[in-house]
């Protein structure tokens, strides 16, 4: 078995149900998303926001090759609950051939009316 298939099959095998949403279409795949870890720390830097909480954290996303984000994509990432955005993203290659796909996620946050109210 090729190193590529052992990759795919480590992804497919043991990581996390995730929905991958773009304009009007879903993606249901597997994907690891773990906090990113700065120096050996976890990044705790929650803020308070007008609305509430804000995790200001952002996430390691690995996911398999077949499902590269761009950035005119929009995409939003929906995994345990939790909804991302892609803050970059990249694909890995190995061989000249794509071994999977990283980005780096933020916390989905949705823009509401009282966002833009001045009172």
């Amino acid at each position: 078995m090729s190193f590529h298939k052992n990759v795919k099959n480590l992804i497919e095998n043991y990581g996390s149900d995730v929905t991958i949403k773009r304009n009007d279409t879903q993606v249901h795949t597997k994907a690891f998303i773990q906090p990113l870890r700065y120096k050996s720390k976890v990044s705790n830097d929650i803020s308070i926001t007008m609305g509430g909480f804000s995790d200001g954290r952002y996430y390691l996303y690995i996911g398999s090759a077949e499902n590269e984000f761009i950035r005119a994509d929009d995409a939003i990432i929906l995994c345990n609950g939790k909804k991302y955005t892609v803050h970059t993203s990249d694909r890995f290659e190995l061989y000249d051939k794509v071994l999977y796909v990283w980005a780096v996620l933020k916390p989905y946050k949705s823009l509401r009316s009282d966002d833009f109210e001045t009172n």
